[in-house]
């Protein structure tokens, strides 16, 4: 930025006039020598925020003998003042003018009806000290007093009369107010001391009760905290800031040591006496005891302290010196679910197991058996609804007979008589006789339904109770299991099926001690959670869950209608793990023979419940469980990867935990059709999985996909993004470092910012380590790498280290496919579709996250990247026709001006070589101030290399000559010039090519109406260089021109 947008700002009408006349009044030489009194008095305010100490420092100024201070004037409720009695206008008596009577009061409404007016008064001393002499003068003086001024909170202009630009005009951008600026480090504290205030009435002479404690929600702190430092870092900062600002904290002001140097600083600023001996009014008492502990005061202080653990607030900073992610874990294992405090009376509990059988290896449904209305053979016809023709189109068809594609009756009843061993084997007798078994068989499937004694005799359970499935759920397996689930009679209930090994022993007694340990640790009612067995066929993948009866009373069914065979054991795992009460039982173990991730006895057919089915019974449950919330997070990691031999960073990413339950997936799309690099990651993942079924209970667990060929970043992403199943997904480059604790932090984020759909991480780049790298860090191309930084809500943020709302909440925002392969405008793209879809939140879509951090290399290892950086270009070029609203038009740059305006002009004229020599002058000035702008961060980037390069290798570079090292800076900055030329052009380029000449002099609001200064910087700076273009080009025709003009007339006279 230039600074152009500034100064025009400052000097625009309205007000061009008034800022004029106070900018020449600081060049008066007669300014402050005692011309007149009005000079000699100096204006001054305190802004700060409630429960600061502004309090204790407006007392101490209020004993100085030579300042006036009044307290909080503009506050909404009345006029605080240590003067009440300046508060009487003076009115001359026309019949007498010696003397004058107090006939008249400023009043909130007159205050408030004309605060200019009443500013002026306020800061008029010949008033203000009659006044004051008439209330004892014991304070100051006609000729003492040299400050006047007041104390003012940001809701003292903004709440009751929107007078805030007042404010702004005549106390902020008046360069003859000093600002006080009074700040307090500790943000928890000021917190903690509002809601002291607010509940006890006690705002100075009390101190607060010993008991009083309170909940802070998180969300409530953080916009406090964006407030908070809004009205520091932007509101309070005066364009002349360093002129007029004074800054002082809280921290100095209570101790004693840094108070004697301070507040004589200040006094002496002000203009006053600096020699006064400090005092504070006796009525400023310190209402809690500064070394308290906050967490005997905040109820909920473990929560506060996780929401903010990695965050920059200084509290809480403090707390998280060494603390590790490894002694968070051994905490967690000592009191978690690891722990068995159960006895064996309680693992014994009544069982019922959901048992299909069936002896047929498939079903056919390529033609689909549609039944129709007449019931000559008492056929039950599906109900008419939206899912009928799906629910027809896995329908067994009958059409040639009962038994179709049957299985050797030799190897079903093997089958079944393998499962009838593995549960004796793996249950204890007196476990057994507490577990029913029912049995669904199909009404046509001859073999089981002639040899039901046969089953009995076969199953070791108590009690044995057979069903009938009905052709018209043949190939329904939810269908069926809700069904079966209807007839149970006892707690516990899991499907199995006849080709099911059970292989854990006394995996009952264990899933039992698991329902009570989540009922225990989340508090919620016990058989309100899932717990699936551990498949060995598919691990990672909830392929049994087992339920309780609880579920059963609460939604009449196992599963929602809708659901036909696939989908229903993940649902119920996602649907429990909202609440954290969703687990895998690593013990319980079993093998799946048919089905899981391979062929099933049906043909598969999904339905879209991440959606609508899961939020409406989110809900559902949410309801049951009241007061409880459903405060589980659910995220996934997706890393699209096509670079080969890097499973170490691989191994960095998915090797990421929590400090917290949370339910986390990694899903690496490989998007290299590299036979090694697959069979490579893939290794890789197995070897993950191994441990983590025994160490997270199932968590974490790291899926592979891959496909043929090589079709971009954006499909990659897109593939794990819709795989899915999560709340939020975080997409990670398999370039980037993530730190420890990325997960934690983005958890806490997520907690502070419920209503929030996209977070920004913090990327971070290398330090420079040769010349390119200078150059890049010079024209600060990654800005937006470490744009979380800078803005609490960025406008985008780079896909490296970006984390989104779920694609079940909305499965049309995808990355889009007319971006480059190698990326580029993708990212920006899709942070838009989500701030489109959730427009009605305003900026609020967006977050910035600093402490979530992810460390990212320079491109081409440090070498010359200008591919990569025209990309990007040729990418983002792109956005102008997807988004043109969030675009903004300025007058043609440099190779606009040579493309579109010099060129046709030197054709037209028939004079190549004049436009040859004005393109290339355009284009020699443009990057010389290119390199002037650009020259003292170059100097800085320069400087800094060269001090890390000698202490890194004991050597000094201050031998070298000043003009080598100058000419070394230059070039920098030249080459970070050449960085955004190289953009510029490939802009043009990608318009020309695309015959989109729309996008010609238009760019992309980098800022999305957020910065409007930078915004209208450009535009004026374009004018600028357009004039001087403009310039050039019509020199160059002109002198150049008449001077060939002259040379031909020369030639024709020779001859």
């Amino acid at each position: 930025m230039t600074g152009i947008a500034d100064l025009y700002l400052y000097l625009k009408r309205p007000y061009s006039r008034d800022r004029r006349q106070r900018l020449l009044a600081h060049f008066d030489p007669h300014h402050g020598s005692g011309r007149n009194n009005n000079s000699v008095v100096q204006r001054f305010v305190v802004l700060s925020w409630k429960r600061t100490g502004s309090n204790l420092l407006c007392g101490m100024l209020h004993l100085h003998p030579e300042i006036c201070m009044h307290n909080e004037l503009f506050n909404p409720i009345d006029i605080f003042t240590y003067y009440p009695g300046a508060m009487k206008v003076p009115i001359d008596d026309d019949n007498d003018s010696t003397t004058t009577t107090m006939t008249a009061s400023w009043s909130v409404l007159t205050r408030d009806l004309f605060p200019v007016r009443f500013l002026e008064y306020i800061w008029n001393p010949d008033t203000v000290n009659k006044l004051i002499l008439q209330e004892g003068g014991s304070v100051a003086t006609t000729a003492s007093t040299k400050a006047i001024g007041f104390k003012s909170f940001p809701e003292h202009w903004r709440d009751a009369v929107h007078n805030e630009h007042i404010w702004g005009e005549h106390i902020l951008r008046d360069l003859r107010v000093k600002k006080i600026i009074l700040h307090r480090r500790d943000e928890l504290a000021v917190y903690v001391s509002m809601q002291r205030a607010d509940q006890t009435g006690r705002y100075l002479t009390h101190k607060y009760p010993e008991d009083l404690k309170f909940t802070i929600d998180p969300a409530e702190f953080q916009a406090f905290l964006n407030n908070y430092r809004h009205t520091f870092q932007e509101k309070y900062q005066s364009p002349m800031a360093e002129y007029d600002s004074f800054w002082i904290t809280y921290e100095e002001l209570i101790d004693d040591e840094k108070r004697r140097i301070k507040l004589p600083e200040l006094y002496r600023w002000l203009g006053v006496d600096a020699t006064v001996p400090l005092r504070t009014l006796k009525e400023t008492i310190r209402q809690s005891d500064p070394e308290e502990d906050l967490s005997n005061v905040i109820e909920n202080y473990d929560e506060l302290e996780f929401c903010f653990r990695h965050s920059d607030v200084s509290h809480f900073q403090e707390k998280r010196l060494g603390r590790t992610i490894q002694e968070q874990s051994t905490a967690k294992d000592d009191s978690g679910i690891q722990k068995d405090d159960t006895n064996d009376h309680d693992s014994l509990q009544t069982w019922t197991i959901l048992l299909p059988i069936c002896s047929r290896s498939s079903f056919t449904s390529s033609q689909p058996h549609l039944v129709h209305n007449n019931n000559e053979n008492n056929v039950q016809e599906f109900p008419a609804n939206r899912f009928i023709d799906l629910a027809r189109s896995s329908q067994h068809n009958n059409t040639n007979g009962g038994n179709n594609n049957s299985l050797d009756p030799v190897v079903c009843w093997s089958m079944l008589q393998e499962f009838a061993e593995s549960l004796s084997a793996t249950c204890s007798p007196e476990q057994l006789q507490l577990t029913e078994c029912i049995v669904g068989i199909d009404v046509d499937d001859e073999l089981f339904q002639s040899s039901r004694q046969r089953i009995v005799e076969l199953l070791p359970c108590s009690k044995v109770i057979f069903v009938d499935i009905q052709p018209q759920m043949y190939g329904h397996v939810c269908k069926i299991w809700s069904h079966l689930g209807s007839k149970a009679n006892h707690n516990f209930i899991v499907l199995l099926g006849d080709d099911v090994k059970l292989l854990g022993k006394n995996w009952q007694a264990a899933v039992v001690k698991q329902f009570l340990e989540i009922s225990k640790e989340t508090s919620l009612p016990l058989g309100a959670a899932c717990v699936a067995l551990n498949d060995l066929a598919f691990p990672g993948f909830p392929t049994f869950p087992v339920l309780h009866r609880w579920h059963l009373n609460q939604f009449g069914s196992l599963l929602p209608r809708q659901f036909a065979n696939q989908g229903g054991d993940p649902y119920l795992y996602e649907l429990y793990s909202r609440f954290n009460a969703a687990s895998f039982c690593a013990v319980a173990t079993m093998k799946n023979g048919i089905g899981g991730d391979g062929d099933a006895r049906y043909q598969k057919h999904n339905i879209n419940w991440r959606g609508q089915i899961l939020n409406m019974n989110l809900r559902k449950l949410k309801s049951a469980l009241l007061p409880q919330e459903a405060n589980g997070i659910v995220l996934d990691v997706v890393v699209p990867s096509y670079r080969t031999n890097n499973n170490d960073i691989l191994t960095r990413i998915t090797s990421l935990r929590s400090s917290i339950r949370m339910y986390v997936k990694f899903w690496i799309v490989i998007d290299n059709p590299r036979e090694d690099h697959v069979v490579a990651v893939q290794r890789l993942a197995d070897e993950l999985n191994e441990t983590q079924l025994n160490v997270d209970h199932g968590n974490y667990f790291v899926n592979v996909i891959h496909y043929s060929e090589n079709r971009g970043a954006s499909y990659a992403r897109n593939t794990g993004f819709n795989y899915s199943t999560a709340d939020w997904i975080l997409f990670l480059d398999d370039d980037v470092v993530p730190d420890k604790h990325i997960l934690d932090a983005y958890a806490g984020a997520i907690r502070r910012y419920p209503y929030a759909k996209v977070f920004v991480g913090k990327t971070e780049l290398p330090e420079p380590t040769n010349t390119w790298t200078q150059m890049l860090k010079a024209c600060n191309v990654g800005y937006f790498y470490n744009i979380a930084e800078r803005m609490t809500h960025p406008s985008w943020g780079v896909t490296a280290n970006l984390m989104v709302r779920g694609s079940r909440f909305n499965s049309t925002i995808q990355f889009k496919d007319i971006y480059p392969k190698t990326g580029g405008g993708e990212d920006i793209d899709f942070v838009y579709q989500y701030k489109e879809w959730y427009s009605s939140l305003g900026r609020l879509v967006t977050v910035g996250v600093p402490e979530a951090k992810a460390k990212h290399p320079w491109w081409n290892g440090g070498g010359t990247c200008y591919q990569q950086i025209t990309g990007w270009a040729w990418g983002d070029s792109l956005c102008i026709m997807e988004w043109p609203k969030k675009t903004f038009l300025s007058c043609p740059n440099w190779i606009e001006h040579i493309a579109f305006i010099v060129t046709p002009m030197a054709l037209y004229s028939a004079k190549p070589g004049v436009g040859l020599v004005a393109g290339a002058t355009i284009a020699v000035v443009e990057h010389v101030i290119k390199a002037i702008n650009y020259f003292p961060d170059s100097s800085s980037v320069v400087d800094e290399f060269q001090e890390k390069s000698d202490a890194t290798t004991g050597t000094s570079s201050k031998g070298q000559s000043p003009m080598t090292v100058f000419l070394w800076k230059a070039w920098v900055a030249l080459g970070a010039g050449s960085v955004l030329s190289s953009q510029e052009v490939t802009r043009v380029v990608a318009a020309v090519r695309r015959m989109s000449f729309y996008s010609v002099c238009r760019r992309v609001d980098w800022f999305d109406g957020q910065k409007e200064r930078i915004r209208l910087d450009i535009q004026l700076s374009s004018l600028l260089y357009f004039g001087l273009n403009i310039g050039i080009a019509w020199a160059s025709f002109s002198l150049l021109g008449n001077n060939s003009h002259r040379h031909d007339y020369k030639t024709n006279r020779v001859h």
